[in-house]
């Protein structure tokens, strides 16, 4: 009777290194390449909701601040100025949306003069922008 030796057999090994050095520098791949967006401009206090929606950052922005100032570019216009300066911007944005980001404490008079002046300068899209509200606080 013939002996054969025994075959010794490998075990599988994964191989841990080369694979946390891959996801390390996919990790600071992706933190290098991303965009945090943080907005800029006039502080505005945004009254809060529980639902909002999205609109497109090709719309004009117009701020209203806590005085009843307008604000397009982070320039202050002149109500006269608004509505002709309001006008060129609508013509020049590709979707025709306005978003008037009005602080809470603005009259409520002030913010409709902003949305009837932008859809009388040609404005398809009106956003108002707010701040989420969070989930826990639900109140009416």
């Amino acid at each position: 009777m013939l002996r054969f030796p025994k075959r010794k057999t490998t075990g599988i090994a994964i191989m841990l290194t080369p694979l946390i050095d891959m996801v390390f520098l996919l990790l600071i791949y992706f933190l290098l390449t991303s965009n945090f967006v943080e907005q800029e401009g006039i502080t505005v206090s945004l009254p809060k909701v529980t639902v909002s929606g999205l609109y497109s950052e090709k719309a004009v922005l117009v701020v209203i601040d806590q005085a009843g100032r307008f604000y397009i570019d982070d320039r202050t216009v002149g109500d006269q100025e608004f509505a002709n300066l309001l006008r060129a911007y609508i013509s020049l944005s590709p979707d025709k949306s306005v978003v008037v980001k009005a602080d809470k404490r603005v009259a409520y008079d002030r913010v409709t003069q902003a949305l009837d002046i932008a859809k009388t300068s040609g404005a398809l899209q009106l956003h108002l922008s707010v701040e989420k509200r969070p989930e826990s606080s639900n109140k009416l």
